[in-house]
């Protein structure tokens, strides 16, 4: 199998597939990104990530020219004029925030990037007053979306869409690849994927780093996948580990799961976005979102190296196979 990404593998042969596949790997994102197509071309796979790429200098709070960026600069000052896709983005955010009662927050940024400064060169031990202040600031009522323009209420807010923009990037691409013809394949950014048009074998790596600790098929029709960690981006402070999953209410990162693996029909967008809410919410209010959204399905590794996956789970997916005799 081929290692995609920290958390989920891939095979490269697809079950039942007689063309040959062509694919790219490049550095997008921060990230590795991914595409694999059958009975397609370059080009193709060319315009894919064009897409994502697009997409980055868009969304990307590590970009200054961008128009998040542009947004976070302008908070308290006035409104910013953006692209189609950055208010789509954002009111699929907005609206997941609230279903989450905030739990997941698209103005996060202002502790992810102002406090923890995730992916920066130069980090600082954060002050409990630090973290109060960052925390009186995350908001998603203050994110406000009129028309073509975007504005946040009050200086200091930051969006952070870490939490849903590689799964928004990944739903275009393949959208891009339908558009062009291209009716079976994989594209992934990291620990999100799609497959669509075909039976795919992924592994769920052991958050250890030491095999898998589970491994399905996935079935003809297209299943978004996304992953969220806590080892998968963090941060060295004065020897403390901070991971970039942040709690809104508490400011500092929730340690529930090691790691949180969501499947879905299609929405690639959506994926990334519940299983960054369910990670952060904790064991208890993930469990009551599941039962009232059971179109979301799930596969959990808790701290103690136990296993939970739903019955949504085990319906999106086939060949289930669980590797740790721990799972229940």
């Amino acid at each position: 199998m081929f290692l995609a990404a920290i958390f989920i593998c891939i095979s490269c042969a697809e079950k039942s597939h007689d063309s040959v596949p062509i694919e790219r790997v490049q550095l997008q994102m921060g990230t590795y990104g991914r595409v694999l197509i059958y009975e397609g071309n370059n080009e193709d796979i060319g315009a894919a990530f064009a897409k994502i790429k697009e997409l980055d200098n868009l969304l990307s709070d590590y970009n200054p020219d961008s128009e998040i960026s542009e947004i976070n600069n302008n908070a308290g000052v006035s409104p910013v004029k953006v692209d189609p896709q950055v208010i789509e983005v954002l009111k699929i955010a907005k609206n997941v925030a609230s279903q989450t009662d905030g739990v997941f927050d698209p103005t996060i940024g202002v502790l992810t990037i102002g406090v923890y400064r995730f992916g920066r060169t130069e980090y600082t031990d954060p002050s409990a007053d630090d973290i109060a202040k960052a925390k009186s600031l995350v908001n998603y009522r203050d994110l406000v979306i009129e028309d073509d323009s975007v504005y946040l209420r009050k200086k200091g807010m930051m969006i952070d869409l870490g939490g849903i923009g590689k799964g928004y990037a990944v739903q275009n691409a393949v959208s891009v690849l339908k558009e062009r013809g291209v009716k079976s394949g994989v594209v992934s950014l990291s620990g999100d994927f799609k497959v669509f048009g075909h039976q795919a074998e992924i592994a769920i790596q052991d958050p250890d780093g030491q095999g898998a600790v589970a491994t399905f098929t996935t079935g003809r029709s297209d299943l978004a996948i996304s992953t969220s960690g806590s080892y998968e981006r963090s941060v060295n402070i004065n020897g403390e580990i901070y991971h970039h999953l942040i709690v809104p209410k508490s400011g500092k990162p929730g340690d529930d799961f090691l790691s949180l693996t969501v499947v879905m029909q299609d929405n690639s967008t959506l994926a990334d976005a519940y299983a960054t809410a369910l990670f952060v919410m904790g064991r208890n209010k993930a469990l009551e979102f599941l039962d009232a959204h059971q179109e979301i399905g799930v596969f959990i590794v808790f701290p103690d190296k136990k296993n939970y996956y739903n019955k949504t789970f085990v319906d999106l997916v086939s060949d289930l196979k669980i590797e740790d005799s721990s799972s229940k």
